[in-house]
């Protein structure tokens, strides 16, 4: 017997028809890694929907909605362990809210000289493969540069930067009881609105910014850092999903599927934080930044071959007279950019019918593309599954050890 939850389920709004397992395996997972590192996951959540089918805009979209979701659920959890630090999350909120805004105008510029793309890809891999190969080097070193090895290293310890910004004394101050140290006000709103910058331009949660930077910059420890970046993910996440909603890019049905496993894995991801060493954690984060460098480049020579056809398709859109009609109605408050995108969505069987009759070079590059963002959506769902598969293990030997030694303790009590 089908159970209709696992079946195939229609998505109005995006028009994708889907199994509901892959949305629930895929917000579990997700789930379990958002929960571990203190992340949104969209740079594994988002490949992976268009790999199941879903337009980009309402990947972006439906993922920005799971997302604020699954942290309220992560948070939660988190704040039971002690792990958020609201007097933090409250400013790195107002100064990510300012720098967005400062990145979105970036952007814009760069759409009109012509060169988003390119630099939003080039930018995002030198940041992914950056941070990266830093927590790689940074877990060399604490662990087979240490000079006693007797002492196991279990966190990182405050990193020199994170010292000098903690040592500026420029009022207002703020002791961050959580956090454990006393720090300016200005410090954490210069760098959340410099993160927060990044995520605009970038066009992310930026979450996988913001972490490493309460901990290497403001000098957070591992397990607050995830915390803390999970409640501004909760309210970054909520007026991300709002205004895809209204541009109608959220598909409901997908995102509370998604929840689903979201809720449940998000569990698991927070619990395990409880028993993995703060450089651990590290170790999985500067892992899972790498393999999302790779997803990236494969989606740059996506965006290679869709060049090849890109203008005249454009072309061919802005010519088309039911765009010409449809763009005086309902694509007016849009711009020109975004109505092309909005009207190829809208006409999928009409954009089949161009690529047929188009030259088979123009075919190739497309087939070529559609390969190459698949490899992107499939390393990143492959990873997630792995990475969540590892996290779970790590969770279950710290339950079984904390079990024994409880039991060890009743026994000789």
């Amino acid at each position: 017997m089908d159970i209709p939850l696992l079946g195939l389920i229609y998505l109005p709004i995006s028009g994708v028809e889907i199994m509901a397992w892959k949305l629930i395996l895929l917000g579990f997972t997700v789930g379990v890694i958002g929960g571990f590192f203190g992340v949104g996951g969209a740079f594994m959540v988002t490949p992976a929907l268009n790999v199941f089918g879903f337009p980009m805009a309402y990947a972006i979209g439906t993922d920005m909605a799971h997302i604020a979701g699954k942290s309220i659920v992560a948070t939660a959890k988190h704040r039971k362990y002690g792990n958020v630090d609201m007097r933090l999350g409250v400013l790195m909120i107002i100064g990510t809210a300012i720098g967005i805004e400062g990145g979105a105008t970036t952007i814009m510029w760069l759409e009109k000289v012509g060169r988003v793309d390119f630099v939003v890809r080039i930018t995002y891999m030198v940041l992914l493969f950056g941070l990266s190969s830093y927590m790689f080097y940074e877990y060399y070193k604490l662990t087979h540069g240490a000079t006693d090895k007797t002492k196991p290293v279990s966190d990182a310890g405050t990193s020199g930067l994170a010292l000098k910004m903690q040592s500026l004394k420029i009022p207002p101050m703020i002791h961050l009881k959580v956090s454990g140290f006393t720090i300016s006000v200005w410090v954490i709103l210069i760098v959340s609105a410099f993160t927060g910058y990044l995520a605009g331009f970038l066009g992310v949660g930026g979450g996988f910014i913001r972490m490493p930077s309460l901990m290497y910059v403001i000098g957070c420890p591992t397990r607050v850092a995830v915390g803390t970046d999970l409640f501004e993910i909760v309210v970054t996440g909520a007026y991300g999903a709002f205004t895809y909603a209204l541009r109608g890019r959220v598909e409901l049905i997908a995102a509370t599927v998604m929840l689903i496993g979201a809720a449940v894995g998000a569990q698991f991801g927070t619990l395990a934080t409880q028993y993995v060493k703060g450089l651990k954690i590290r170790l999985y984060f500067a892992s899972t930044m790498g393999l999302a460098g790779i997803s990236v480049i494969f989606k740059h020579i996506a965006g290679d071959y869709k060049s090849t056809y890109s203008s005249l398709l454009n072309a061919w859109v802005k010519d088309n007279p039911t765009f010409i009609e449809w763009a005086k109605t309902e694509g007016a408050i849009l711009s020109a950019k975004v109505q092309v995108r909005d009207w190829i969505l809208m006409n999928k069987d009409a954009v089949k019918g161009w690529f047929v009759q188009q030259s088979e070079a123009i075919q190739q590059a497309k087939a070529m593309e559609t390969m190459w963002n698949n490899y992107s959506g499939y390393l990143m769902l492959g990873s997630a599954v792995g990475l969540s598969i590892l996290i779970i293990a790590q969770m279950l030997k710290g339950v079984k050890m904390e079990k024994a030694l409880l039991k060890a303790r009743t026994i000789g009590g």
